[in-house]
């Protein structure tokens, strides 16, 4: 694409991909949402219990180590818990009839659907929780090693998109330098300080992927930037920068 458009003599802006960890919808649900009363922790222990013991039966066999047979128990207590996952990259025991559960960490990201999914119930069984007493699937978690393996690619996708765009002598800002910003305490833009923060941060909307109008505007600003830098142009110098101030943040109450 950059080829053909190049080849006509147009002129661009091109940004790389941020990392999924600088973005609220894998950082705004904590990994610990869970509130019990002791009475309620100790109905699920209960349960749990027959797995905790075939996990010491697994360590016994040798078939996994103290460690793993530590963070894969699973033990509630009065206050907030975390969260009961199924992971793949868990060693498979289920020769013992085990599955590969654990507590979530807040090494693990929940994404931020698995906020309205987190304690309810399985065709309206109280005692099958999701979340709680029945692990959440993969699909609403990314696990470290999937973290890894997405950073991994993102990386590479990156380095090419760097590549392509000073082979076509195109502008570029590097947005997930931006975003990583805006994760690690703000990014300055005009008169504002944008953050990560979910609807609070003011950079990004509520499904914690899209930017607000006033995220846009901070990002169409280091695109003109970029274009004053690499094609002489003189949007800074004749203050067309856009003014965020201009462009909200927030959202009315009635919003659903």
């Amino acid at each position: 694409m950059v080829a053909t458009l190049t080849s006509g003599g147009a002129k661009g802006v091109v940004a790389n991909i941020p990392y999924v960890t600088t973005i609220p919808h894998f950082t705004a649900v904590p990994y610990n949402p869970v509130p019990l009363d002791q009475a309620t922790a100790d109905m699920l222990n209960g349960a749990f219990a027959p797995y905790n013991g075939g996990l010491l039966q697994a360590e016994a066999f040798g078939m996994i180590s103290a460690s793993e047979r530590a963070a894969r128990t699973i033990h509630f207590a009065e206050g907030n818990n975390a969260v009961t996952i199924v992971d793949e990259d868990l060693t498979d025991i289920s020769a013992l009839g085990l599955p590969s559960y654990r507590h979530a960490t807040a090494d693990d990201l929940l994404v931020l659907t698995s906020s309205s999914f987190i304690g309810t119930t399985v065709g309206g069984n109280p005692q099958l929780i999701n979340g709680v007493s029945v692990p959440l699937d993969d699909k609403w978690v990314l696990i470290p090693g999937e973290q890894d393996e997405i950073k991994f690619a993102i990386d590479q996708f990156n380095v090419s998109i760097k590549n392509i765009a000073s082979a076509g002598g195109l502008a570029f800002i590097d947005a997930n330098a931006i975003m990583q910003q805006m994760a690690d305490g703000g990014f300055r833009s005009g008169d504002f300080t944008l953050t990560s923060d979910l609807v609070v941060g003011g950079a990004f909307s509520l499904d914690g992927v899209h930017l607000t109008a006033r995220g846009y505007a901070a990002v169409a600003n280091e695109m003109f930037m970029a274009i004053d830098a690499t094609y002489g142009s003189n949007f800074s110098a004749a203050k067309e920068l856009v003014d965020l101030g201009e462009y909200p943040a927030f959202y009315p109450p009635s919003m659903p």
